[in-house]
């Protein structure tokens, strides 16, 4: 697993994520979003016109299961982070 992945899961072991459909709903809070590679066509444009209006970057270079393996949970295939810290720490790691 990744340093990206890493920092993911710790995200997410302090609640500074939402998952799925909830990301549309709180999508003002979200900072940065992980879309699975393998999202249908239809969820990934829904989810990146949100991502382009709100200003929010995203990454999609993991794939469903790598994204629910660092979660511990099934079959996610988006992840909205909330904390600004978290989202500067793995853009950081993305970029080198």
């Amino acid at each position: 697993m990744d340093d990206v992945l890493k920092v993911l899961g710790l995200a997410y072991r302090a609640k500074k994520v939402v998952l799925g459909e909830e990301i549309l709903n709180k999508i003002s809070r979200v900072k940065l979003m992980f879309l699975a590679e393998d999202i249908s066509a239809k969820s990934r444009e829904r989810f990146e016109k949100k991502c382009y209006f709100y200003g929010i970057d995203h990454i999609d270079q993991y794939s469903s299961a790598d994204l629910s393996k660092c979660l511990g949970k099934g079959n996610i295939r988006a992840i909205g982070i909330t904390d600004q810290g978290f989202a500067q720490s793995i853009m950081s790691k993305v970029q080198v």
